[in-house]
């Protein structure tokens, strides 16, 4: 027996639980998940803290600084403390005028404190502190350009599944073309004006525009998906780029060479390369170091559980110095070792310079490009679009061959491709000169923190 109210219900239930999958597969406090669709500044914040890569570089830097603890650490006494527990067969002694005397107990146990403090080791130790703070701060440098990359993955993925929503649009106005041309063909046939050939041909550049339209479709789906990854979700995920406008730097393009100055000095690898110099020259400090003595002072207590000793706790004081006098030439090959090393971190920041100023310049050539493409393409779009509608009034008139229409079809439609490349292919190329410049964060910081 049927009941009508069940199908409803079970409609019902169906709908309530389909978001369930998504908000189970999100992480972090920032989440996503009560509505699919994302803005550009969520977008960028949830990336900025949940991606993985952001939250290893936040890790590296947590652990280099407890380097510097350890490195600072020897500024401090230390204080050591051991027991010993001694057994022997026999209790031992001395022949004493003759007659064999006792000297100790034959269980014996033993406790000791020492403390010893190093009063000067002829910079050592700061060189040691200089090395793990410079350590440090190519961490956190290495951070920051972290976040840029994360930032620009992020932006590329937004811009990537709102271009593949206008493409797929565009897809599905040449699909709505193509279906209008075979009506018109068909009544042309029908009214013994045409010849078959320009129905059969109609059929087949609807197939194309249909077959064009599922790709669409799918690249949509893929586009979104590959967002959801860049914002630290589960790459089966998908998440829609909200409609609208969306921020993207304004005026006009700077000088290759006022970029070229702002990168050398704002670029994040920049900054690490520098600090990673000052940690191979701080190494260096710390091996011509080795070659000076060490002056230290000790201080210790000691109890002896033995009947037989008069004076079972004992206080100590030592002051002292030691030197190496010969360690197999190690420290020549260290201090060797260290300043190669500051030799090949000087030519890697060359190096780092030089492609850098390699990216400004591509960064500035691919903004200037999509500019004009995006000019070329609006004035194509326009002719095209004239030129499709004199080649079906032609046709309607038996002034033109199905072939002419199908062709003008085809150029409206590649045009209108470009024209929708252009104008993402613009605003990403803007985004990456920004990134290029060592200024994405700065640009996006206030923005981030308004949509708060």
């Amino acid at each position: 027996m049927r009941h009508p109210g069940v199908v409803p219900l079970l409609v019902l239930l169906l709908l309530l639980l389909l978001p369930l999958p998504f908000q189970a597969g999100a992480r972090g406090s920032d989440t996503v998940a009560a509505s699919p669709t994302v803005t550009f500044e969520e977008a960028v914040r949830i990336a900025l803290s949940n991606g993985r890569d952001v939250h290893l570089a936040a890790q590296d830097v947590r652990i280099t600084a407890e380097g510097r603890n350890v490195a600072s650490a020897r500024w401090l006494p230390r204080l050591d403390a051991s027991g010993d527990f001694t057994a022997l067969s026999e209790p031992p002694g001395t022949i004493f005028q003759g007659t064999p005397v006792q000297t100790a107990d034959k269980n014996i146990w033993r406790a000791r404190l020492i403390a010893e403090q190093t009063i000067y080791d002829f910079g050592r130790t700061r060189s040691r502190v200089d090395q793990a703070g410079a350590r440090t701060d190519v961490a956190e440098r290495l951070e920051g350009a972290t976040r840029e990359r994360q930032a620009l993955g992020v932006i590329s993925a937004f811009l990537d599944a709102r271009r593949a929503d206008a493409l797929r649009k565009v897809a599905e106005e040449s699909l709505a073309t193509a279906i209008d041309h075979r009506r018109l063909a068909r009544d042309q046939f029908d009214a013994g004006t045409v010849a078959r050939n320009d129905v059969l041909a109609a059929d087949v550049v609807v197939a194309n525009a249909e077959a064009a339209l599922i790709t669409a479709e799918v690249r949509v789906e893929i586009s979104r998906s590959r967002l959801a990854l860049r914002m630290g979700y589960q790459g089966d995920r998908s998440l829609t780029p909200s409609p609208g406008p969306y921020p993207v730097p304004t005026g006009g393009v700077p000088p290759v060479s006022e970029s070229l100055r702002a990168a050398f000095g704002k670029r994040e690898e920049l900054r690490a390369q520098d600090a990673s110099i000052r940690e191979g020259e701080a190494a260096a400090d710390t091996a011509r170091s080795e070659f000076a003595p060490t002056l230290f002072g000790q201080g210790g207590y000691s109890y002896e559980a033995n009947d037989l000793n008069p004076h079972k706790s004992v206080f100590s004081l030592l002051l002292g110095g030691k030197v190496n006098l010969f360690s197999g030439f190690a420290d020549e090959a260290s201090l060797r070792q260290a300043r190669r090393t500051v030799d090949r971190r000087k030519e890697t920041l060359g190096q780092l310079r030089d492609e850098i100023a390699l990216e400004v310049k591509s960064a500035h050539l691919l903004v200037t490009e999509a500019d004009k493409r995006k000019a070329v393409a609006e004035a194509a779009v326009a002719n095209a679009e004239e030129n499709l509608r004199i080649q079906e009034e032609r046709y309607r008139e038996g002034m033109a061959i199905s072939t002419e229409v199908l062709d003008a079809q085809t150029l409206l439609t590649r045009a209108k491709t470009d024209r929708q490349n252009s104008i993402y292919d613009l605003d990403e190329a803007q985004y990456r000169l920004l990134a290029a410049r060592g200024e994405l964060l700065d640009f996006l910081a206030p923005r981030i923190t308004a949509g708060r």
